[in-house]
Parts: C-alpha cells; sequence; structure tokens
C-alpha cells in the first residue's frame, strides 16, 4: 500500500501567492484546504508576492505583507524598496511582442507608462535571484509556521508532492526557471519530496470542473449557473485574470463517465495584462493631478504609495466595488499635503474619483482582456464549429472585478452565437485549489494537448531546386545533394499530443571512420513558437 503523502499546490502570482494542500488519501475539492494565515496578513488566501531586503547585515528580507511599510522601522531610513512583479522577469519574453505590444498602445493612449519597464531589481540581482530569495521565505513558513504544527508528529516521514502553476504562455526557459528558483529556494530539499508544474489556467480548469456541481458555483446570482454542467462534447474557454497575466485556454469535454476527461481544443493563449496595469494607471492618474512634486520620492514614498498603504488599499476598496454600487463618484485621502486644486479635483487634501476616471483606468485593460478571449473563441470556433463552444469560465483575481464581468458578459451576448461567463465563486483561490486536484487525479483528466511550438532536430533534409537556392545545398559524399542546417519539424504548434506520444523519424549519420561508432550521437532539439516555422535552424527567413 502507498504511503500517504501531502500535496501541496504553489500559486505563485505576480502580485500574490498562495498555498493549498491536501492529504493523498482524499479525493475531493472539498478536502483540499488552503493556508489563510500569513504573517502581516491577517486571515486572507494568498499574500503580496513582495521582498523588502533590509540595510542592516544579517538580517532576512521581510516577504508578503511584512514586506509593506508597516514594518519600515526595522530597517534603516534608506531601505525603503519593495520589489514585486519580479515573476513577470522569469520569461525571458516578457518585453517581446507576446506580452507587451498587444497591450501597450491601448494603455499609451491613456498616457501611462509601459509596466514591463517599470519593474525594477535589486542591484546584483536577477529576477530568478529575487524570486528564490522570496520563495525561500515562503517555504520556512509553509514547513515550520503551518505543516509543523498540523502534523508534529508525522511531517520528517511524511513525502510532499508540490505542484507549482505557471502562466500557459511560458515557454520552457521560464518553466526551468520557475523549477530552478523553487528547487533552489529549498523545495525538494528533503530527498523524498518531489516537484512538478500545470499551467494556471489548467489549474483552473480542474477547478471548475470540480465545483460546478456545486449550489453556490456562481458569484453572480442565475438559476442558470445552479447547478451547472457541460456535456459530452462540449467545447468551454477558461480566463485566468490574474494579477500580472491573462492566461486562456480551452477544452472538448470527451467523457462525462465513469471518468470526467477533457482535451485542449486550441492552442493556450495570453498576455502580459491584469490588475496591477490598473494600479499603475492609478498612480500615473495622480501624477498628472498632482503635478511634478508627485516625481519627489523622497516625499512620495512606498510608505505613501507602495501596495501596503493605505492609499493603494483604498483605492483597492475602489476597485472592487467599480460595477458593484450605484455611486460615481469617491474620494481618496492624499497621505501627503497637497494644495487645493479645483480644476484637478483636489479639495481638503481628497482626491476626487468620478466613474469616468475610473474606467478610463480599467478599460484599457479590460478591453485587452476581451480581445484576448475573442481570439480564443474564435480558434475554438473555427476548428470544432459556432454551436460547440458555449461557456467561459471567468477565473483568478482580476476575474473577481464585477466590472470586468459585466464588460465580458456584454461582449458575449453579441456573439453568434451568444456564449454564457460563468464567474465561480473563490475564483482568487481557484488555481491553487485546482492544482491539488490535478496532482489527486495523477494527472489522468487531461487526455491531449496542444503543442504551444513547433518541435525539430537539425539535419540535412533532401535538396530540391524548385524550392530552394543552390546556395545552401551540399553535396553528400554518398550522393545527392541536401540542405545545410536545415530542421526536420517532426511535431507542429497546434498538433494534438498525448503525454505518452513518442516522436520518431528516419535519420542517418555520415561517419569518417569506424572509430566514430563508439562516440555518443547527439542532435539539437530545436523549439519556434511562431506559426510557420522555418527551414533553416538558424531561421535565415527561408
Amino acid at each position: 500500500m502507498e504511503r500517504e503523502r501531502l500535496i501541496v499546490a504553489v500559486d505563485f502570482g505576480t502580485t500574490y501567492s498562495g498555498v493549498a494542500f491536501c492529504h493523498s488519501s482524499k479525493n475531493g475539492l472539498k478536502d483540499s484546504e488552503v493556508v489563510t494565515t500569513w504573517a502581516g496578513n491577517g486571515i486572507a488566501p494568498k499574500t503580496p508576492t513582495e521582498i523588502r531586503y533590509p540595510e542592516i547585515a544579517g538580517k532576512d528580507p521581510l516577504w508578503g505583507a511584512e514586506a509593506s511599510v508597516a514594518s519600515e522601522r526595522r530597517f534603516t531610513s534608506n531601505s525603503n524598496t519593495i520589489y514585486n512583479r519580479f515573476k513577470l522577469l522569469l520569461d525571458p519574453t516578457v518585453e517581446k511582442a507576446v506580452y507587451t505590444d498587444p497591450i501597450t498602445s491601448l494603455l499609451d493612449r491613456y498616457g501611462r507608462m509601459n509596466l514591463g519597464s517599470s519593474i525594477k531589481l535589486p542591484v546584483g540581482k536577477t529576477a530568478i535571484d529575487v524570486s528564490t530569495d522570496y520563495l525561500r521565505l515562503l517555504y520556512e513558513d509553509l514547513m515550520h509556521r503551518v505543516f509543523r504544527k498540523r502534523l508534529p508528529d508525522t511531517l520528517d516521514i511524511t513525502s510532499i508532492e508540490f505542484v507549482f502553476t505557471i502562466p500557459a504562455i511560458w515557454g520552457h526557459k521560464a518553466q526551468e526557471a520557475t523549477r530552478y528558483a523553487a528547487k533552489t529556494a529549498g523545495f525538494c530539499s528533503r530527498s523524498m519530496d518531489t516537484l512538478t508544474l500545470v499551467s494556471e489556467p489548467e489549474a483552473a480548469a480542474m477547478y471548475v470542473l470540480h465545483a460546478m456541481g456545486e449550489q453556490n458555483f456562481s458569484r453572480i446570482s442565475d438559476s442558470r449557473f445552479s447547478p451547472f454542467s457541460l456535456p459530452k462534447g462540449e467545447n468551454f474557454v477558461i480566463c485566468d485574470a490574474g494579477g500580472g497575466t491573462v492566461d486562456l485556454i480551452s477544452y472538448e469535454v470527451e467523457k462525462t463517465s465513469p471518468k470526467l476527461q477533457l482535451k485542449e481544443a486550441a492552442v493556450g493563449t495570453g498576455a502580459k495584462c491584469g490588475s496591477s496595469y490598473v494600479d499603475e494607471a492609478f498612480l500615473k492618474h495622480l501624477r498628472r493631478k498632482i503635478g511634478p512634486s508627485f516625481d519627489d520620492e523622497n516625499v512620495w514614498t512606498q510608505k505613501h504609495i507602495g501596495k501596503g498603504s493605505s492609499l493603494m488599499k483604498s483605492f483597492d476598496s475602489i476597485k472592487k466595488s467599480l460595477g458593484q454600487t450605484s455611486n460615481d463618484i469617491w474620494f481618496l485621502e492624499l497621505p501627503v499635503h497637497v494644495e487645493d486644486d479645483e480644476n484637478a479635483g483636489i479639495m481638503d487634501n481628497e482626491l476626487e474619483l468620478t466613474l469616468q476616471d475610473l474606467k478610463d483606468l480599467f478599460d484599457p485593460v479590460v478591453e485587452e482582456t476581451i480581445k484576448l478571449v475573442e481570439s480564443q473563441v474564435n480558434i475554438v470556433r473555427a476548428t470544432c464549429g459556432d454551436n460547440k463552444l458555449s461557456t467561459v469560465f471567468l477565473v483568478g483575481g482580476f476575474g473577481e472585478s464585477q466590472y470586468l464581468y459585466q464588460r465580458l458578459v456584454e461582449w458575449a451576448q453579441q456573439q453568434n452565437p451568444p456564449l454564457v461567463v460563468v464567474n465561480p465563486s473563490e475564483s482568487w483561490s481557484a488555481i491553487m485549489r485546482g492544482a491539488v486536484i490535478h496532482a489527486l487525479q495523477s494527472r489522468s483528466t487531461v487526455t491531449s494537448r496542444r503543442l504551444r511550438q513547433h518541435y525539430g532536430f537539425a539535419c540535412s533534409l533532401p535538396f530540391d531546386n524548385s524550392e530552394h537556392d543552390i546556395t545552401d545545398a551540399t553535396e553528400c559524399p554518398f550522393g545527392g545533394w541536401y540542405l545545410r542546417d536545415s530542421v526536420e519539424w517532426a511535431a507542429k504548434r497546434g498538433e494534438e499530443c498525448e503525454s505518452t506520444r513518442e516522436i520518431k523519424f528516419p535519420v542517418y549519420r555520415v561517419l569518417d571512420s569506424a572509430e566514430d561508432l563508439e562516440e555518443p550521437f547527439l542532435t539539437r532539439l530545436l523549439g519556434f513558437k511562431g506559426t510557420i516555422a522555418p527551414t533553416f535552424s538558424h531561421n535565415r527567413g527561408k
């Protein structure tokens, strides 16, 4: 009989991180538990993904909610930089078009800065270093404060399967960077522990499919969603809208009994987008209202405008109220004295925010999110047919925004045929709870996935003078002409791929002598994320 182990899902997020866990002997969503007690954070399902390094030698950094300005007294007055959003820099493509271009043009129209360029790192540290430092503190807190108390007698002999969630659009380098940071931080430092990765929207799908039968499945009161079900052959889209990324993935229901089985209906997509963009836009709005004095970092410190500040907490409350209240005007108390300016909406040290102001902050991010959903829906309908897709599930921290939900519903009702948008309860913790289910079910729910990129091997393909340039040809010693530095693309982007699939194709090697047979034969495995894979390994545009 297999020894019981602990399943621990870690949602290492751009703006907030959380943990859920369950014993392997359990098998239901209700058996999973979310860690809700974080140092300095009260009772909450997540803690800020923030870290602040000490100026005093020998002290540990502060992390999570403790990194906020309330703990500033523990360090010298110069130690006021809180580092956040560093997770985005784990992906080497963070500044490339897949993340930045689609939304930058929208946000620039609203006069705000490029979020990617505003992510700061400590001098001498990389994004992997900072992620490792943060995860080390999270791991130590988790093991010593949570699990040691829960399993005082058995923790040392209980193996743990850690499941880290990652954005769906992350490539192999970003995945390995996450894995490296986690292991260097201490996860799997015990020989009996293991670590695996699962995409955030896939984890969200596991949560959705196991929670949809509950009476309170949807946050929005609607008889259509209580209870909710998806028949065999139906397709659905998961939109995971978080703090720094919006990820989308779609599935087809292959079987509903005796065991639920899914297959990916389209390649997952996404972009750098989310609620942190709204926060950045708000700070830019403050800069326009207050003027150049707002640029003085000695006056407007992180204590005044950082995530843990009273100003940003008040703005967060206003964000959540958008779409849920009839208010059309709000007032924010400013933490620094500002002269009255009626034209700027500043009176008695309060800033006036109108409904239009809020919409101007939200709309660029909301529009980009809808654009991403629309793209995924179009791909699925082009592949599976218009009538095979009916539902979009909106999850994630930003997915709890009532305003985003309302705008997405408006768009969905205009489609032909119309789509239903479901906003599950507890969508902020859906990713980590779904990751637990993913591990408990031995990852067997999803039978096949769509390849995110082309995969191939460097080799010499036969030369065809009707297609190829003679300057790319080389003569084979055994006869015939071949292409130099060409690639055999054995698996194409968008192809269905089962987890057990083996890719094989014939190849031969030219040896100079019999002794070469004793040497290992190595060839490069190549990948390409673009739509049309190049002929040559160096992508010479042919």
